[in-house]
């Protein structure tokens, strides 16, 4: 094994082609681990549809004199502002409770059926890395789900809150302005922490194995639902230890025949 088997070595300018669905756990993180990857799509003219787990409700500031209900609608009014600003019309809302998503029983269900319904080519979705618990939720939703999506559907997952293991850099250094812009959409957020100045920070981080002229990339573990569906430890990423794991998995199979 090689550097170039962990770490690609290019960043692609395209995607692939046709409808896109993105899963996001809560509003801004479409934008956070994606948006990047968003304008690619819409530039190349594909349909992109958003879902919304979470109503993000959990994020209201102590003290804060707004009720609930004031706060979801404010959380939602950005993500359709920075829907405008990415270039996409599709914006759906599960309305789950803030941090209520690991657990949920509709999770599965609401997942396959958005799926039937939209007939993406690609899904996007947090990786299984992620330390948010709803992060993680959609993250392992996908991964149960694997064997019964189609085969062919590209799954691209994507990092919010932890610099995970990828297999493709998508070059976003054309687009970067218009995804700061997106980010400043999310004022309750910002009001909270800089995200703009960590999500540049991983965008530009991802540049390392890159040429000078790339300034700012997104991460993705890529795999098909066929990859997933077939050895379940692929959504950790390839590394010398799950290579090691599948290995012995198909000696044992072998041997078990």
């Amino acid at each position: 094994m090689v550097e170039s088997d962990f770490v690609p070595y290019r960043a692609t300018t395209t995607l692939a082609r046709g409808p896109v669905l993105v899963l996001a756990p809560h509003p801004d993180d479409e934008v956070i681990g994606c948006g990047g990857a968003i304008l690619q799509h819409v530039d190349q003219g594909d349909a992109v549809t958003v879902v919304l787990a979470t109503d993000g409700a959990a994020a209201m500031p102590d003290g804060d004199t707004a009720d609930r209900e004031s706060y979801r609608t404010i959380r939602l009014a950005e993500s359709r502002s920075a829907a405008k600003v990415l270039g996409y019309s599709e914006l759906i809302t599960w309305q789950v409770e803030d941090r209520q998503l690991q657990g949920w029983p509709g999770l599965d269900s609401r997942l396959s059926a958005a799926i039937t319904d939209l007939r993406p080519t690609t899904l996007y979705a947090p990786g299984i890395y992620e330390i948010h618990p709803d992060h993680h939720a959609l993250a392992e939703a996908v991964c149960r789900t694997a064997g019964v999506l189609p085969p062919k559907l590209n799954l691209m997952f994507y990092a919010v809150g932890c610099p995970a293991p990828v297999n493709l850099l998508l070059d976003i250094t054309q687009g970067l302005a218009r995804k700061r812009e997106a980010l400043r959409c999310f004022a309750s957020q910002l009001a909270i922490q800089d995200y703009p100045r960590h999500v540049e920070a991983l965008n530009t981080y991802r540049t390392y194995t890159l040429p000078s002229h790339v300034v700012a990339a997104e991460g993705y573990l890529a795999l098909t639902a066929a990859e997933l569906a077939t050895n379940p430890l692929s959504c950790y990423g390839r590394s010398r230890l799950t290579d090691r794991i599948r290995a012995n998995q198909v000696r044992t199979a072998g041997v078990a025949q």
